[in-house]
């Protein structure tokens, strides 16, 4: 599971509470409109995140 202690939000807007962060690197990938403070997973376009989720996703 992805540690998020060390991630700074930089919300566009003052109620994007929702962050989107990459899976792999935990980098903040964007932020979106929502009721409260949410969490999605995604992954980021780095080549070294898609080639890790390709290792991953064949084990």
């Amino acid at each position: 599971m992805s540690n998020t202690n060390d991630v700074k939000l930089a919300a566009i807007h003052r109620y994007d509470l929702g962050v989107i962060i990459c899976k792999s690197c935990n980098e903040v990938i964007a932020t979106l409109p929502t009721n409260g403070y949410k969490k999605f997973y995604s992954l980021c376009c780095s080549i070294t995140c898609i080639e890790k989720n390709k290792e991953e996703n064949k084990r």
